[in-house]
C-alpha cells in the first residue's frame, strides 16, 4: 500500500485495486463530476452523500454507487474511512 497524499482533509492510499481514504471531520471530497464509475465501501463514520441533485446522510457499514460523470460529494460528519473501487 502506497500513501499517495497527505493534507488537511487527511490520507490517501492506492493498492493494486483499489484507493483507501481517511478524512478529517468536517471535510469535502469529490465534489466534481469528472469521476469513472466509483463503488464506494463506508468502513467508519457517518457522512453526508450528494449525487446530482439528491442529498442524504449514511452511517458505516455502508456502500455507495457513483455512475461516472455524476456529480458527487462526500461531505464528513465525522471522521470517515472508506475504500474506493474504480
Amino acid at each position: 500500500m502506497k500513501l499517495l497524499k497527505e493534507n488537511e482533509k487527511g490520507k490517501t492510499f492506492q493498492t493494486r485495486k483499489c484507493k483507501i481514504l481517511y478524512r478529517k471531520k468536517g471535510t469535502v471530497s469529490g465534489d466534481n463530476e469528472i469521476n469513472p464509475k466509483e463503488i464506494i465501501y463506508f468502513i467508519t463514520g457517518e457522512a453526508e452523500i450528494t449525487l446530482n441533485d439528491k442529498t442524504w446522510t449514511i452511517k458505516s457499514p455502508a456502500r455507495v454507487d457513483f455512475p461516472a460523470k455524476t456529480h458527487h460529494k462526500i461531505k464528513a460528519l465525522t471522521d470517515i474511512s472508506f475504500i474506493i473501487f474504480d
